[in-house]
């Protein structure tokens, strides 16, 4: 889904250091800029160490800038000390890598529960949300919402998690490697819940994602940052147009982007650069069919 032209991220030359004048200090991000418009799948990709996790840090407030730059969220300036972190954290939905580490209520329901209930929602809202949020990862309400969590399986888990998140119904939700770990056919069942929670309610994806292959399939538009830094920022078909270039940041392309740039260099140069098998064959077939 694309955007609507209403900017609903903006990060302008972020800077940040950790342990700042201590003999540890660390610059994590040296000038990150980038925007996220409402409706948009955005990707962030770069090297591990690169500032990924710094930056969507600072999108819902885990992090506050108190270094050069702007972090934007929904038209708030979130370097104003007067502002209210829990209603940013109602509107920007973080889930980490491994979120199902930080289950602790005894039921699935009480824990999917927890954020609604501490912002005062009644009861029955409560447990229209929980519902809700269920099943948008595919968690029969019915069957799961008495179940222990400490019972479930990995995968469950980690719906259960990120069904916590969705609870607060965000405008944007973010996903900083949520789906590492996941056997591939629950990843790619994870993957479409989530861009269903994109194309049928609206929700704004940022996805931060090691694996190329994931990112050509879920996102509309590409941000590399490296070495704290914003180096490429384009559609996902141009970045992965640019092999060479992404090699420099110590970034692959999708296997099928490399073999259509590998079929160009021996005079087969396909007319786009694929993301998919589905769009390689259908290039392909075009190809020999002229």
């Amino acid at each position: 889904m694309k955007g609507n032209g209403r900017r609903i991220v903006e990060v302008n030359d972020l800077h940040h250091t950790y342990l700042r004048g201590s003999p540890l200090e660390v610059t994590a991000l040296k000038g990150v800029t980038m925007e996220v418009y409402e409706g948009e799948v955005v990707g962030i990709i770069g090297r591990t160490g690169a500032g990924k996790s710094t930056v969507v840090q600072h999108l819902n407030g885990l992090i506050r800038n108190r270094e050069p730059g702007k972090v934007i969220i929904d038209g708030q300036d979130m370097s104003d000390t007067s502002l209210d972190i829990t209603t940013i954290r109602q509107k920007v939905g973080l889930i980490f890598q491994r979120p199902e580490e930080q289950l602790f209520e005894r039921l699935v329901g009480d824990d999917i529960a927890f954020g609604p209930k501490k912002l005062g929602m009644p009861r029955e809202e409560r447990r229209e949300r929980v519902r809700w949020a269920m099943e948008m990862v595919g968690l029969d309400f019915d069957r799961f919402k008495n179940r222990f969590t400490f019972s479930l399986s990995g995968g469950e888990m980690r719906k259960t998690a990120i069904a916590g998140v969705l609870a607060l119904r965000p405008k944007v939700l973010i996903l900083d490697e949520s789906t590492t770990g996941i056997d591939p056919r629950g990843r790619r069942d994870l993957l479409s819940r989530i861009k269903g929670l994109n194309r049928e309610h609206g929700i704004t994806l940022i996805c931060v994602s090691p694996n190329m292959e994931e990112v050509a399939s879920m996102v509309d538009r590409i941000y590399v940052i490296d070495d704290g830094r914003t180096v490429m920022n384009d559609t996902t078909r141009e970045i992965f147009a640019r092999p060479e270039e992404l090699r420099r940041y110590g970034l692959g392309v999708p296997q099928v982007s490399a073999v259509a740039s590998r079929l160009a260099e021996k005079g087969l140069a396909m007319p786009r650069t694929p993301l998919t098998v589905a769009e390689a064959e259908e290039d392909i077939w075009r190809i020999l069919s002229s």
